[in-house]
């Protein structure tokens, strides 16, 4: 198999023989090989398997890399080529599968690498930056943005900055800076820093609420069926009884949860979301 992806013309004997068995075996194995979703292409007297295969564009699917890991790992790799013969290996690798040098792609990834080091060098430094040029998809806007950078997100597509102009914590996408000018100025909002938190009810925000409920049986497992994210989140009280204790966003979410099994949840705390419940029950009542 792998001879007949090599990218070199093979004629049957040749196959055959890298096989150790017969033409006449070589044919079963083939019709083998079709069946199994290579798309074998017999090209005069020779025999190569298509790169484009369906069996092979699943594997490819599942292994290959998407864009901002190749920068990702290409930058990483050029650090420690200097120092690491695997590193220059893995390094020539991925310019020689991805065409690193010759795609215009990799020019706006390598563009990108740049960005994610100097927003690790910012951080690691706890300096301000510039973010010049930043595209945003909202105000539909091109600006420079002055922030302090403190966390990534995702697979470092995003970073997490406190913006001095607005005093606010916000997220970035990487990929719309057109440059990352680092500042010789240090932080002097850290105290105002947020990470975005996502619950189990996946509400996003900086807020996070403490809440805590006694749940029935029939409340406990319709909790773990509708929201399986919540079994770390519940304790046995005693034979009849479940206790939940979580930190939320909000309480849009759980207080959907009470209200739909009213008569099976007991509001152990917090006093917010006790006032949260009767105002959605005062609101229902006039209906």
């Amino acid at each position: 198999m792998l001879t007949m992806l090599d990218g070199h013309d093979h004629t049957a004997i040749e196959l055959a023989g890298a096989l150790g068995t017969t033409r006449r075996n070589l044919y079963y194995v083939l019709r083998l090989f079709r069946g199994m979703g290579f798309r074998v292409v017999r090209d005069r007297t020779f025999y190569y398997i298509d790169p484009r295969s369906p069996f092979l564009q699943r594997v490819a699917s599942a292994v290959e890399f998407a864009d901002d890991e190749v920068v990702y790992l290409h930058a990483l790799m050029s650090k420690l080529a200097g120092q690491d013969v695997m590193a220059s290996v893995v390094k020539r690798k991925l310019e020689r599968y991805y065409d690193i040098d010759h795609q215009d792609g990799m020019r706006d990834m390598r563009h990108l690498s740049d960005n994610i080091e100097a927003l690790e060098r910012a951080m690691e430094q706890r300096r301000v930056v510039i973010l010049r040029d930043y595209s945003s998809p909202h105000s539909h806007s091109v600006s420079d943005r002055v922030v302090e950078p403190f966390l990534f997100q995702g697979a470092k597509t995003d970073v997490r900055a406190f913006e001095i102009k607005s005093k606010q914590n916000k997220t970035f996408k990487i990929a719309r800076i057109g440059r990352v000018e680092v500042v010789d100025a240090p932080w002097f909002n850290t105290d105002r820093h947020r990470e975005v938190f996502t619950d189990m009810f996946m509400f996003s925000g900086e807020e996070q609420l403490r809440v805590k409920l006694r749940l029935s049986l029939l409340a406990h497992n319709l909790m773990l069926e509708e929201y399986p994210r919540s079994a770390p989140m519940l304790s046995r009280e005693d034979d009849n009884h479940w206790i939940f204790e979580a930190t939320l966003v909000n309480y849009v979410g759980i207080s959907r949860f009470i209200l739909g099994l009213f008569d099976e949840i007991t509001i152990l705390g917090d006093e917010g979301l006790r006032a949260y419940v009767r105002r959605k029950i005062a609101d229902m009542s006039r209906y």
